[in-house]
């Protein structure tokens, strides 16, 4: 065991002992690196999430290994950064999937709104919404803590997991799009701070 953050970090450093490690359903949070050579990421998170863990998986993905990062999270994941990354970056990331109370596993039902985290799929009213990757990023987010308000930049980081300011134009388009399918109450606005789920959504 390793300190980090004042956390204690369990390192493997091959895919014997990635898997030894991860039976042990003892994590409340795995940081999978995606780039590493000595493991099939997919299959060790496939397995993983098969024997019921619910411990938080952040994937680290090198720059251009997929054309979409969606892949990692429809295998599992629950959130991902971008490799090469600032050490800043990475411990934000860990503080924000630390910080949540319960990563959502299942269906959750808020009011008339249903977000189904196993297939990503959303539903209002009992139909079906289509939404846009960045716009189920950002709906999970919320609904993960629908009290707390966000701030622009820790929705940024649910953007392309960079937490930079000028992202924040980029999260008032999603949020602007989320408002149009699923209805302008839905997501609040703090002014001068941020956006939140609506409480009664």
């Amino acid at each position: 065991m390793m300190p980090f953050m004042g956390h204690e970090v369990d390192w493997a450093s091959s895919a014997y002992e990635a898997e030894l490690s991860l039976q042990s359903q003892c994590h409340d949070l795995v940081l999978l690196d995606f780039g590493c050579a000595c493991l099939d990421s997919f299959d060790l998170l496939r397995r993983y999430r098969k024997r019921g863990a619910q411990a938080a998986v952040v994937a680290l993905i090198p720059q251009g290994l997929f054309a979409s990062p969606m892949v990692v999270l429809d295998s599992g994941a629950d959130d991902y950064l971008m490799k090469p990354f600032e050490l800043e970056d990475l411990r934000a990331r860990v503080r924000l999937s630390m910080r949540r109370p319960q990563c959502l596993q299942g269906r959750v039902a808020l009011g008339n709104l249903s977000v189904n985290a196993l297939d990503h799929s959303v539903w209002l009213d009992g139909l079906p919404v289509s939404l846009r990757p960045s716009e189920y990023r950002i709906l999970i987010a919320l609904v993960n803590e629908p009290t707390r308000v966000f701030t622009r930049s820790e929705l940024a980081l649910h953007l392309d997991g960079q937490p930079r300011v000028a992202l924040g134009n980029a999260v008032d388009v999603v949020v602007h799009g989320l408002r149009r399918k699923l209805g302008a109450e839905k997501v609040v606005t703090v002014r001068g701070v941020g956006y939140r789920l609506c409480q009664s959504a």
